[in-house]
């Protein structure tokens, strides 16, 4: 049986931060449990771009600092990697805020920059993934995930934010490959996390984000923290908070396929806090359908649900700059300029939303269907 320890925040104000993180990681044996003194230590935030953090799109830098802390405290050496998209990691970790903690506290930055191939076993779908060389060269990985919605995968938590193990251009590709069967990339998303494996997962829900998530959805206050050393199960139990089916995040389904994680949630066992209003029931999701279906590109039902279901983004040419960034980082290349405006290609569109999670104007739109919006509601 796995374990999932929730805590209470109303704010990330460092004292009572500091006190509910000891609490939560208490509720699973302490954070010596999983860091020995002289260790390095990596703390993997989600960094997906340079955001502020009311923005709610980067792990909130207070609640790192707190880890970071903790660490020192022990005796360990903490340091802070990532490979985001857009952007070198210095400048992302000094406009999101990160430069005084780590600056006070000494933490060096560890961008993610060389590439390496790792093996699977035969019985795993993707027999080879290349991931940051870097990750693999500390003796604990700590994930520190946000919780958000994503217009792809429905959310990113804790298995998801470890997906910046794959270095910034090389993330479109795998987008790419998956294309619209959604489970092709579950799968690779959980096998990083397999091998990865890391040895404590803690989310921010302090300040979550619903809605066209990852990059540009809307803050939401759901004030609590939750940890765990299996991020499968830690996922199921959020999931379940915000008010999903643990059904439809699929990278929970697929981990329990693989055995990697718990996500029967009656397998979980939670500790901590009894926290009102969850699970939720006014979470706003993102525009998208989702559900992954594994239909051929000729099938009719395929087409229908392309056609009458499928979301895919918009560019709106009053708030797009033309920087190029959507067209540059767009998996199956189906965006293009044509008199001075951005245009996508609706027939090469695999709806990965690259271009909405990359966009720093908020220029690129999602607009559902009619039955996408009848479906998701259905399955939600």
């Amino acid at each position: 049986m796995s374990v999932v320890s929730v805590r209470g925040l109303r704010d990330y104000d460092p004292r009572p931060l500091r006190l509910a993180m000891e609490a939560c990681l208490q509720d699973l044996g302490g954070l010596e449990k999983f860091v020995k003194p002289g260790q390095k230590v990596l703390l993997k935030p989600n960094l997906l771009r340079s955001a502020k953090p009311e923005e709610a799109v980067v792990t909130h830098p207070q609640l790192v600092a707190v880890v970071a802390e903790m660490i020192l405290d022990i005796g360990a050496v903490p340091a802070l990697g990532d490979s985001p998209p857009i952007g070198h990691l210095a400048r992302v970790l000094t406009k999101s805020g990160y430069d005084e903690f780590m600056a006070r506290l000494g933490v060096e930055a560890a961008p993610f920059k060389e590439k390496v191939t790792v093996d699977f076993p035969e019985n795993r779908l993707f027999k080879k993934i290349e991931l940051a060389k870097e990750i693999f060269e500390y003796d604990v990985v700590i994930n520190l995930a946000k919780v958000k919605t994503h217009t792809q995968m429905g959310l990113t938590l804790a298995v998801k934010n470890l997906f910046g193990a794959v270095l910034g251009t090389d993330k479109a590709a795998w987008h790419m490959r998956a294309g619209k069967d959604f489970d092709t990339f579950a799968t690779a998303l959980v096998q990083i996390y397999e091998r990865i494996n890391p040895s404590l997962s803690i989310l921010d829900g302090v300040l979550a984000m619903e809605g066209n998530g990852p990059n540009s959805g809307v803050p939401r206050p759901l004030e609590f923290i939750a940890a765990s050393s299996d991020a499968v199960a830690l996922d199921a139990v959020v999931c379940s908070m915000v008010g999903y089916r643990v059904e439809n995040l699929r990278t929970c389904v697929i981990a329990q396929k693989l055995g990697i994680g718990v996500a029967d949630l009656e397998r979980i066992e939670v500790k901590g806090d009894k926290l009102p209003g969850f699970p939720l029931h006014d979470f706003e999701p993102p525009r998208s359908v989702n559900m992954a279906w594994n239909l051929s590109s000729w099938n009719p039902i395929r087409k229908f649900m392309e056609n009458h279901m499928v979301t895919k983004p918009d560019i709106d040419p009053a708030l797009c700059e033309n920087c190029g960034i959507c067209k540059a980082h767009c998996p199956p290349q189906a965006i293009s300029e044509h008199n001075g405006a951005m245009r996508i290609d609706r027939n090469k569109c695999i709806s990965c939303f690259c271009c909405h999670e990359l966009c720093g104007n908020e220029a690129v739109t999602i607009r559902k269907p009619f039955w996408g919006r009848v479906i998701n509601k259905l399955t939600r």
